[in-house]
């Protein structure tokens, strides 16, 4: 099922052909398990689709002559806890050939009107981005995401020793 469409991509339900490409990228099917193993990756998506009121995760499928139908990355959305009236995303492209080239700016700029519009309890979206990760916080300004201060410890890359992250938020109004 399409979920939107914007000019570089369009946004859909994940499908069962998208499992074993999405296998390879821990968290982006699901931010309380990895979901990497087939068998249990499968049986989530029986169950659930991907796609709940509280969580979920869509493809990004490209657009164009070279990149019609082709996935190129996930993303995904889960409450942030039950004292906030949000939501957060992550994203993830899968090929580093991929970035840069505005895939990921369209997808989340989709991805946010569209969490906006089925959940009219959400009055804020927020993304964590680890403080090394200029990129993605260039692409949340570029997205209409304000930048609210640091996490300190929060980040998720090194369990060993998590770095810091920044917090940036799009608001309803």
């Amino acid at each position: 099922m399409i979920l939107a469409t914007g000019a570089k991509v369009r946004l859909r339900n994940v499908g069962v052909r998208d499992l074993k490409a999405c296998a390879a990228f821990k968290y982006t099917l699901s931010i309380t398990e990895p979901l990497t193993e087939p068998a249990r990756i499968r049986d989530v998506y029986d169950q659930t689709g991907l796609w709940t009121p509280d969580a979920g995760a869509c493809a990004i499928e490209g657009l164009g002559e070279t990149d019609a139908g082709r996935l190129i990355g996930t993303l995904q959305f889960y409450r942030t806890g039950p004292g906030v009236h949000g939501l957060e995303i992550g994203y993830i492209l899968h090929d580093e050939d991929d970035r840069g080239k505005g895939y990921a700016s369209d997808a989340l700029r989709l991805f946010s009107d569209l969490l906006f519009a089925r959940n009219a309890w959400c009055h804020r979206l927020q993304l964590i981005i680890e403080t090394w990760n200029d990129a993605s916080a260039r692409l949340a300004e570029n997205c209409g995401y304000a930048s609210e201060g640091t996490l300190r410890k929060a980040g998720y890359s090194s369990p060993d020793e998590p770095s810091d992250c920044f917090v940036y938020s799009r608001v309803r109004d």
